[in-house]
């Protein structure tokens, strides 16, 4: 097979995964690797792999690179990047095989569990435990597993509600509170958005920013009492037969069904910065989109269904190292360097970089021009409020994979018209035969 690559700079994007695993990097001998116990004070001499998901901006990681590389010019970096729906066969490849040339990779959260459990993660927990002070707890959360630390998260993410003021003032409608004491109710927000439609012109009232993602739609569950999908001491039980799963789809089915949201693709938040939706939920990495609209937009705390306690997701990539990598003091410096030194490098080299896990690095990420803004400086407020008090992780289970695949299937089928009942029931039958195979 004929393998060709591109490279950016020093970035190498692999073009398929035979290039990945035959083309990127030498094997291993694969012996029974060493612990990790501490990030070393010198540097080493050292060239490690790191491979991550394609959708990263490699011009902007280019700039990341150089400026470790500047700073420690004995540990060089390939930096390789494959398509996310691949990382998950180049990681077995590699690791299952004993290879210690792929040093450190990317690590999408709520898949960690998973991870950990083939024994393709290096522990991490005596290295880097004197830095979990400077997470978020929710980002600490998502990378702890059986009470032990297993990657270094690189960022984090929550939601906000954002809107657009011309067709609230267009149909006489106050903007919601971005005050999270008084944040509009799931139940207001959806008449609020029909009104939007009939009285301002707007053509859809709200949509999700991922209109059938269990990210996006989990905190609706978890605020009806229906709590996050999953139980049981191995985390292996279907949770979603419940009445506080059937009333959050029963009024995810009701937004589509009378016309509020669009049902149209998976995601559509174009509509939202072309003016025509009134309310769209979505990540903070809608900020820059909407600041570069033609209209007067806003931001508002997330809605909570009334008399409940609000909940907001979140949850980002991390930084793993392979329990097999051939230079894992160079990879533990790199990884510090990126996630720790200064609330993590990659912010302040990367041009636009994700929101940061470290409070430390969001103060500098929020002196962007973007957050100085009113609505700028609403974000930087309910970013904080909710990262602190409201987040809620993905759970934690080793069948998260097909936990989320099963359920964003569901989720279609009821945002296409499907009885939300049945199609929980079916969810269950067919993620207990998924997950079968881990029993």
């Amino acid at each position: 097979m004929k393998k060709t690559a591109r490279t950016v700079g020093g970035i190498a994007i692999c073009a398929s995964i035979s290039m990945v695993l035959s083309g990127c990097g030498g094997p291993s001998a694969g012996g029974a690797p060493t612990a990790l116990t501490s990030i070393p004070d010198t540097d080493p001499t050292a060239t490690i792999q790191v491979v991550s998901h394609m959708t990263l901006d490699n011009d902007g990681m280019q700039k990341v690179i150089d400026a470790f590389e500047k700073e420690h010019p004995t540990i060089k970096v390939e930096w390789k990047a494959v398509p996310f729906k691949d990382m998950n066969s180049l990681i077995d490849s590699r690791i299952s095989q004993k290879s210690g040339a792929m040093d450190v990779y990317y690590v999408d959260q709520p898949r960690l569990a998973a991870l950990v459990s083939r024994g393709y993660l290096e522990e991490l927990t005596a290295a880097f435990s004197d830095q979990t002070s400077e997470w978020d707890k929710s980002a600490t959360e998502a990378n702890t597993y059986d009470g032990k630390l297993w990657a270094v998260p690189l960022a984090t993410s929550t939601q906000l509600l954002y809107y657009n003021k011309d067709i609230l003032d267009k149909a006489g409608l106050m903007a919601p509170s971005a005050d999270p004491d008084k944040r509009i109710s799931w139940e207001a927000l959806k008449s609020e958005a029909a009104k939007a439609q009939s009285n301002g012109g707007a053509k859809y009232g709200f949509m999700f920013g991922q209109m059938d993602r269990y990210y996006q739609l989990e905190p609706l569950f978890v605020e009806a009492g229906g709590g996050t999908g999953v139980s049981g001491d191995d985390g292996l039980t279907p949770d979603f037969e419940s009445n506080g799963w059937t009333k959050a789809l029963e009024y995810y089915k009701s937004l589509f069904a009378d016309g509020v949201s669009p049902r149209g693709q998976e995601e559509m938040q174009d509509e939202f910065y072309a003016g025509n939706v009134a309310f769209m939920q979505d990540g903070t990495w809608a900020i820059d989109k909407a600041s570069k609209t033609d209209f007067n937009w806003g931001v508002a705390a997330s809605p909570t269904f009334e008399g409940t306690d609000a909940k907001t997701p979140t949850g980002s990539w991390s930084l793993g190292m392979n329990p097999y990598s051939d230079s894992k003091e160079a990879a533990a410096i790199f990884m510090n360097w990126m996630a720790c030194q200064d609330g993590g490098q990659i912010s302040v080299y990367q041009p636009a970089p994700d929101l940061p896990a470290s409070k430390k690095a969001r103060e500098r990420y929020f002196t962007r021009d973007v957050f100085q803004t009113d609505a700028g400086k609403n974000a930087v407020n309910l970013i904080n409020y909710e990262l602190e008090n409201t987040a809620v992780i993905r759970p934690q289970t080793i069948g998260y994979v097909e936990f989320e695949e099963v359920l964003n299937r569901a989720f279609a089928d009821v945002r296409n018209g499907a009885d939300p009942t049945t199609s929980l029931k079916n969810a269950t039958t067919q993620l207990n035969t998924a997950w079968a195979a881990y029993k």
